[in-house]
């Protein structure tokens, strides 16, 4: 029969196996009125300890009924053991979808530095369109292209 520490680490990983899923590392899916989704990413750190042994307080070994259904035959000591386990959960960022456009938005921002570079693309973007904007009225267009011969 198994040694009982193995009982004891089964156990706990059937424990761990429940706790953690896919759902804890990326979340459910949050859907908001204005089609957009968002989806907050985590990071988990497991910590996991196990052990025991076998003591006595005689100098031989001691017989107590009921000692062979555990495993321990004749001659054996008594088993003492644990098990524990840690778990943190910690937010990264979150991916949002609106519009074809995915944006990952940090959940924490180390300085106003990180977040300038962050928005440059998007203002940039920001930027051309209002160019382009500009450029139409001053030509008469409907689009966002200049006049042929110009």
């Amino acid at each position: 029969m198994a040694h009982p520490i193995e009982n004891i680490m089964k156990t706990t990983m059937e424990q761990l196996k429940e706790m953690v899923d896919v759902n804890t590392i990326v979340g459910t899916p949050i859907l908001t009125g204005n089609e957009t989704m968002i989806l907050p990413v985590s990071k988990v750190s497991m910590g996991f300890f196990s052990g025991g042994g076998e003591y006595c307080r005689a100098q031989a070994p001691i017989k107590r009924s009921g000692m062979e259904a555990d495993g321990q035959g004749e001659g054996s000591y008594p088993f003492a053991g644990t098990s524990v386990a840690g778990m943190t959960l910690t937010p990264l960022a979150f991916l949002c979808v609106s519009g074809g456009a995915v944006k990952v938005l940090p959940a924490t921002c180390n300085n106003t530095i990180d977040r300038a570079i962050e928005m440059i693309p998007e203002s940039i973007a920001t930027i051309e369109q209002a160019v382009k904007n500009i450029c139409c009225k001053a030509h008469k267009c409907d689009s966002g292209e200049q006049p042929a011969g110009e």
